[in-house]
């Protein structure tokens, strides 16, 4: 197993809402908290931002189911995260189908369609916070590259190369 993939795997075992950087909590709020009876609602942020790292969360703290397809859940009432499927329109009537009571959608830009959607954008500071509980929670001892950019997985994937893993 690849060292990039080691530490994936510690920070979804480890990870908690601690973690969170404040763009990710106010995000993560905004799902929760926000919006409970909304069908539909939109995570949407640049790659490596943390929205896959937030839908984890909320399979861990609230039970949501995650998937890369809706047409593969079983029917009932279940909260859903959908993360790699673009959203379109088809969506609606196949959660209505299933029966499902929520559905969020993991993009890169927010759709064209109405529904609530909230942004997650990292700046330097949270990039720093990230590291920071990396290191704080045991996944890594120390950083040996410098920080270049925000999105979090190339900050991991530099760091698993120079060590050579």
């Amino acid at each position: 197993m690849s060292l990039y993939v080691e530490w994936l795997n510690q920070i979804k075992l480890k990870a908690d809402y601690e973690w969170l950087t404040k763009s990710q909590r106010k995000a993560f709020n905004d799902i929760v908290e926000r919006w409970p009876a909304e069908v539909f609602v939109c995570l949407h942020g640049p790659p490596g931002c943390g929205k896959s790292f937030i839908a984890r969360l909320l399979v861990k703290m609230h039970g949501y189911i995650y998937t890369n397809d809706l047409k593969g859940l079983e029917p009932g009432p279940h909260l859903v995260v959908v993360d790699g499927e673009e959203y379109n329109r088809l969506m609606r009537p196949i959660a209505q189908l299933l029966g499902l009571k929520r559905v969020v959608v993991l993009m890169r830009r927010p759709p064209r369609d109405p529904m609530p959607r909230t942004e997650v954008a990292l700046d330097e500071h949270e990039v720093k916070q990230f590291q920071h509980n990396l290191i704080r929670y045991g996944v890594l001892q120390a950083f040996k590259t410098e920080v270049d950019g925000t999105d979090l997985g190339q900050i991991l994937r530099a760091e698993a190369i120079i060590r050579g893993g």
